[in-house]
């Protein structure tokens, strides 16, 4: 029954872009990091085109955001939205979104935005603490 539910308020995977406020690519590597989890798992590569989410599971992640530690307004200057910071050099989006959920790795929830683009990290210590690894 729940899952019937569940498929009653799925959200498809380009609906879900808007309501995390993802890119297609960001939504494909947490769906691959185990982050995001489809009502039915594809079956074949490529296939996560034709995945459905459910509601009650994007809504969980949202809600996981929204308890991040605040970013300090304005955000000081170090301090960078993650798809820049992962474009300059902090590492995979995916093993630092992961690390950041779990506390291992420092982000912020930027409180004036949402879902996936709320979550800001500090480029310079991320970038220091892989060069070191």
């Amino acid at each position: 029954m729940r899952l019937i539910d569940a498929f009653k308020t799925a959200v498809s995977l380009s609906d879900g872009l808007a309501y995390i406020d993802a890119s297609k690519r960001q939504v494909e590597i947490l769906y691959r990091n185990g982050i995001l989890k489809p009502l039915v798992p594809s079956t074949s590569r490529g296939s996560v085109r034709h995945e459905v989410f459910g509601r009650d599971h994007l809504d969980d992640l949202l809600e996981r955001l929204g308890r991040l530690p605040k970013l300090p307004l304005p955000n000081p200057p170090e301090h960078h939205p993650i798809a820049y910071a992962c474009q300059h050099g902090a590492g995979p989006f995916g093993e630092l979104f992961a690390g950041g959920l779990s506390g291992e790795s420092g982000i912020w929830r930027h409180p004036e935005k949402v879902g996936i683009r709320c979550v800001y990290v500090e480029a310079k210590t991320v970038v220091r603490k892989n060069a070191r690894v």
